[in-house]
């Protein structure tokens, strides 16, 4: 069975995908695999509390429980998903990356992610 680091690195392979973060729901990195100079910490806090918001507005509208999440910009998109209660997985992508491809392989590392963690 593979390792975080493993599965981390695996999704950085994927085309498009720069930076594969796995944190705890505090913010804190459990594993990740990105480019030098990437601050993996930054990541890590900034996705705790955007994961959770996004967790918040889909209780408060009554839509059920959150399975995944992403984020546009100029530059790139960031596709967040929860790892059981206390863990998140989040991928940052270059903005010409196919999103179908990237959802699709932040779905399938989840599963692998959670038989581990």
């Amino acid at each position: 069975m593979a390792n975080t680091k493993q599965i981390l690195t695996a999704l950085t392979t994927v085309d498009g995908i720069n930076t594969a973060v796995c944190v705890g729901r505090d913010g804190f990195v459990i594993d990740s695999a990105a480019s030098a100079g990437t601050d993996v910490d930054a990541i890590g806090a900034m996705v705790s509390t955007g994961l959770g918001s996004a967790e918040s507005v889909g209780n408060e509208l009554n839509v059920g429980k959150l399975t995944q999440a992403m984020m546009e910009y100029d530059n790139g998109v960031i596709v967040m998903t929860a790892i059981g209660v206390d863990a998140i997985l989040a991928v940052v992508a270059e903005d010409n990356a196919s999103l179908g491809n990237v959802r699709m392989q932040v779905k399938k590392r989840k599963r692998d992610l959670e038989a581990i963690l």
